[in-house]
């Protein structure tokens, strides 16, 4: 190869490295605008869903949207249950002890509300929704609750007004609350466990309960007696604190965002 062939080569070579070097920078630059601007858009999108965002609602804000739905069910069944049982009980107003057998029956006019997203195969759905299904059956236990303490305290008036004396209030109390809370307590896991014929079991459980209570009040009466208050207070205590915990468990999956139970 001659001189001049070299230099022309040499020269050639030169010329594409530098043609190659300017059209790596080109792509350098327009590489980082693309960059650049889609991170502008990316913020600007931020921006624009942090202002159409709409304020999550609180617990008092949901109980009133529960309230709303599932009132009329809790208090109407709640009044209907108290109405034939403030009969039943002006017929026997002379046998407190008679009393606990009632009780079964306020938790499972509860049930139907309870159970009604289980009965209709809803629990994928309600699982994802915003309020978690802690949140929700947190809610129906506080209007259950509400309505069940009002039904109590109208039972109770009863019974003290038609035995006009106020000296057994305190184990008439007892008696309405003691199988309140073993109810509670057992709806409650049946709602945890999450399946569908849950439902009878729940019912099957209640009325078996009354029938338990009333075979108690014919065969130990001396269970109902002033000395057997202190198992009365024992079985409060007990039966309370498992329900607590229980409300104490729901409160916790709530906060973690978690499931209250399995789906079916």
């Amino acid at each position: 190869m001659g001189d001049k062939e070299l230099k022309k080569y040499l020269q050639q070579s030169l010329q594409q490295r530098a043609e190659l070097e300017e059209k790596l920078d080109r792509n350098g630059i327009r590489l980082t605008e693309t960059i650049n601007l889609c991170t502008e858009m990316m913020q600007e999108q931020k921006l624009a869903q942090k202002s159409q965002e709409e304020p999550r609602t609180g617990f008092v804000q949901y109980l009133s949207d529960i309230f709303r739905f599932e009132g009329i069910s809790i208090f109407g069944l709640q009044a209907l249950v108290l109405f034939i049982v403030c009969l039943k009980i002006s017929a026997i107003a002379d046998i407190p002890q008679y009393i606990p057998v009632f009780m079964p029956l306020f938790v499972l006019a509860v049930m139907p509300v309870m159970f009604r997203c289980q009965y209709y195969g809803m629990s994928e759905i309600e699982a994802v929704t915003r309020a978690s299904a802690s949140q929700i059956v947190l809610a129906k236990l506080v209007l259950a609750g509400a309505a069940n303490l009002v039904c109590m305290t109208v039972l109770i008036s009863l019974e003290v007004h038609l035995q006009d004396s106020y000296r057994e209030i305190g184990r008439m109390i007892l008696y309405c609350l003691v199988p309140y809370l073993v109810c509670m307590v057992s709806m409650l896991r049946l709602i945890r466990m999450r399946r569908k014929e849950n439902i009878q079991i729940g019912t099957l459980l209640m009325l078996a309960s009354c029938v338990c209570w009333g075979v108690l009040a014919r065969t130990l009466p001396w269970l109902y007696e002033a000395s057997a208050f202190g198992i009365w207070i024992a079985a409060f205590l007990f039966f309370a604190f498992f329900f607590i915990k229980e409300i104490y468990f729901i409160i916790a999956t709530r906060r973690e965002g978690k499931l209250y139970g399995i789906i079916n």
